[in-house]
């Protein structure tokens, strides 16, 4: 039944199990002038989560440097203040192509609205929260009829609508109503391409519903959260040269950035003027980037940080238990596709084995290797 901010919002909040007070903190961090209700309730007979706000401070023309603005004094995520801007950045463009204008030119009425804002801004944020693969839709239905703008009636779409959702297959179907909002068609833009629903686990679905009640049409936007069973995960890289940095320096970073990445190492390199120095390339989870990133700018001399987003394929790692002679011990086991592939002793459990019967390390680890090997 179309796309809207609000509904948008209300299905991605349900898909990933996000509370009222974690939307409640959200705004407090954000500082945005807005009251928010998370609703349970029920449509035409389908339930879902329904969004409503109070605005408690309007804007009138709003601008998109006017835009800009507002992002950018927000606390949150770089990422994520990047994600919004992009598609406020289409929003924008599309209103000033049917005005004859560029972006930086036009001004918005009603998708300039704090609604707007907090709508596209908590849709980056979820989206970020998420970190899909891709984001895929099905043809999208426009609605019938007419509808009412601070330039008057128009027909449905709009002509900001018509403009965004150009090159996407669309319908018009149901209730004579605008179905698909220039707030919701930005999104769709922005953040989803076209395609049919992949084959694969669904781990959650969410159903935000629509303000309007129209009698034979439920109203609602249905997310689906796909895990298509890859191997493969999205990690971010991250790295810098320093030649200023001393080595108390860079040790102590590993003890900064325990339990925020998956690996780090040293390179040593010669920089400029033949100076030698030292590469830092770290690998984590793309969630955690601004933490990283803040850890390195404090704790080392470099002014500048590089990264990239990448697939990564991982075994499934599990870990089993063993004893011996009444101590347990840890086997660590990783699979690919459920088959177990490598088996390694958990190397605090070979020294704690080793300490306690008095033997080497090595032998404490062929133990628990042929122990565990006994119970397969």
């Amino acid at each position: 039944m179309g796309i809207a901010g609000d509904m948008t919002v209300a299905s991605l909040g349900q898909l990933t199990g996000t509370t009222k007070d974690e939307f409640r903190e959200k705004l407090r961090q954000w500082n945005f002038p807005v009251e928010l209700s998370l609703i349970s309730k029920k449509n035409s007979g389908i339930s879902g989560l329904y969004l409503s706000l109070k605005i408690n401070d309007r804007l009138s023309e709003t601008y998109f440097q006017d835009v800009e603005e507002i992002i950018s004094e927000v606390n949150e995520k770089d990422e994520v203040k990047k994600l919004a801007l992009r598609t406020f950045k289409l929003l924008f463009k599309a209103e000033g192509k049917a005005h004859g204008s560029s972006y930086d030119k036009v001004h918005l009425h009603e998708a300039g609205s704090w609604d707007a804002i907090f709508d596209i801004f908590t849709a980056s944020w979820l989206i970020h929260k998420i970190f899909p693969s891709e984001v895929l839709h099905s043809p999208v239905n426009i609605g019938r009829g007419n509808v009412k703008t601070s330039h008057g009636l128009l027909p449905v779409p709009a002509p900001a609508v018509a403009e965004l959702l150009r090159g996407r297959e669309i319908f018009s179907e149901g209730p004579e109503a605008e179905l698909t909002t220039p707030t919701g068609a930005a999104i769709l833009k922005s953040f989803a391409k076209e395609g049919n629903i992949p084959s694969g686990r669904v781990v959650s679905v969410g159903y935000g519903l629509g303000t309007k009640e129209f009698p034979g049409y439920p109203n609602f936007l249905r997310a689906f959260l796909i895990d298509e069973g890859r191997e493969f995960k999205r990690i971010v890289e991250i790295e810098t040269e320093v030649d200023d940095s001393t080595g108390e320096l860079l040790g102590n970073l590993w003890d900064e950035l325990r339990g925020n990445i998956l690996d780090m190492f040293f390179v040593p390199v010669f920089m400029k003027k033949g100076r030698p120095g030292t590469l830092i390339r770290i690998i984590a989870r793309p969630e955690r980037l601004e933490n990283i990133s803040r850890v390195i700018f404090s704790s080392t001399t470099t002014i500048g940080l590089r990264y990239s987003f990448k697939d990564r394929i991982e075994l499934e790692r599990k870990t089993e238990e063993v004893e011996i002679l009444g101590r347990k011990a840890k086997v660590k086991i990783a699979h690919f596709q459920g088959e177990p592939l490598n088996m390694l002793p958990e190397f605090s459990s070979c020294k704690k084995l080793a300490k306690e019967l008095k033997i080497s390390v090595k032998e404490a680890c062929q133990m628990i290797m042929s122990q565990w090997r006994k119970t397969k």
